[in-house]
């Protein structure tokens, strides 16, 4: 490669996040001018309804009722990884900002950046230099369940950080809570919604993993579950750079981090659509990046980091934390798509965002991917939902 090539390849991540920082904080600074990408709109043209905690809430998360309509609700979040400490004396205050959101989602998936483990050794070697080894208490899950989690992706790089021990108590941990979970090789996590069988299959380019790499075995597993009778697949990945400088549209090729190839997300998940899933959810580059529609089936290229609370750095972008709410209809197409905006504040989770400033980056990074009435330009979450949501606090 020649040293000018190298600096245009530089360049244009660079300005792709400069101009989406500028035009987030032009609107912050209160610019006149409405802008068409202020936040992700709703397919249907009605404003998504707040839901405010119900009585029953206090002895308890509330049970989604069932859709007549056979509409399957929803809700994606990118990485969570809660630490190896303690989390704050109420230990729904993580998610206090975010549990109103998921109070009507009958599911509510994330990606578990690392394993619910006290077993095992960590699988790094010092001697290679530095590196990162993550866990989460074992009780910690109870806090993921509480908020209402009941899908999780363990295909990422973190997962097996603490080996064959460290997974399996992982595994035995969410078995005993209910929360369904895909990730190794084959595995598809099955759930039944609105008498609909959602199949869950994950992704990563990891030891341990289905390998994203494998595209002939994804499509394998995606044909097989999509011809089963009354099937939604869904597909998520731990793929693509990771940072600021991905923060930026996803181009057909593949992206390389720290000298490992990291996907070319375009051709997996066109691949994946082709083969017959109804939604693909990336995450793994830490910040957020935007959606597409593609042959009327939905692509996230990633949903950032949502709940790190130690070991990951939530400094600007990266500590933006998009929440995606998809209604999807029977047949697997989405009725309704809105990004709600929180950012991670340290040691406390996310905490809804006034600025809405991840909506706003990934309604920009979604232009020509997503039809122009879905960005509404709805300038903020609402007044009533900031207070609503501060009051909680």
């Amino acid at each position: 490669m020649t040293r000018g090539s190298a600096n245009q390849q530089a360049f244009w991540p660079a300005l792709w996040l400069v101009l989406a920082w500028a035009l987030v904080s032009a609107s912050a600074a209160g610019a006149e001018t409405k802008t068409a990408f202020a936040n992700m709109g709703d397919a249907a043209g009605q404003p998504w309804r707040f839901l405010p905690d119900s009585p029953a809430e206090d002895k308890g998360r509330r049970t989604p009722r069932p859709s007549r309509d056979g509409i399957i609700r929803l809700a994606a979040v990118g990485d969570i990884m809660l630490g190896t400490g303690k989390l704050p004396p109420e230990n729904d205050g993580v998610f206090s900002e975010v549990k109103p959101f998921l109070a009507d989602r009958q599911v509510v998936f994330g990606n578990l950046e690392g394993p619910l483990t006290d077993r095992g050794k960590p699988t790094k070697d010092p001697s290679a230099g530095p590196y990162y080894v993550f866990r989460t208490s074992p009780a910690h899950g109870g806090v993921l369940k509480e908020a209402g989690f009941n899908l999780l992706s363990l295909a990422n790089n973190h997962m097996n950080d603490y080996g064959p021990a460290g997974r399996a108590q992982t595994v035995s941990v969410l078995d005993d809570l209910g929360i369904h979970h895909a990730g190794g090789p084959g595995e598809v996590a099955v759930l039944e919604v609105n008498k609909t069988r959602l199949a869950f299959i994950a992704l990563a380019p990891n030891i341990g993993c289905q390998n994203l790499h494998d595209l002939p075995g994804a499509v394998a597993l995606v044909k097989a579950e999509a011809a089963k009778p009354n099937t939604l697949v869904v597909v998520s990945f731990h793929g693509g750079g990771e940072g600021a400088a991905f923060m930026r549209r996803v181009r057909p090729q593949p992206e390389y981090f720290l000298g490992e190839n990291r996907g070319n997300l375009p051709a997996l998940a066109h691949a994946l659509i082709d083969a017959g899933a109804a939604l693909v959810l990336g995450h793994g580059p830490h910040v957020p990046r935007g959606l597409e529609l593609y042959k009327g089936r939905l692509i996230a290229w990633s949903l950032g980091n949502f709940a790190t609370l130690s070991g990951m750095s939530i400094k600007g972008a990266t500590g933006l934390a998009p929440l995606l709410l998809v209604d999807l209809a029977p047949d697997g197409s989405p009725r309704r798509v809105k990004v709600v905006s929180f950012k991670q504040e340290p040691r406390r989770g996310p905490r809804l965002d006034p600025e809405n400033r991840a909506a706003r980056i990934m309604a920009e990074l979604s232009r020509g991917d997503m039809p122009e009435e879905w960005l509404a330009a709805l300038g903020d979450i609402g007044p009533d939902q900031v207070r609503t949501a501060q009051a909680r606090r």
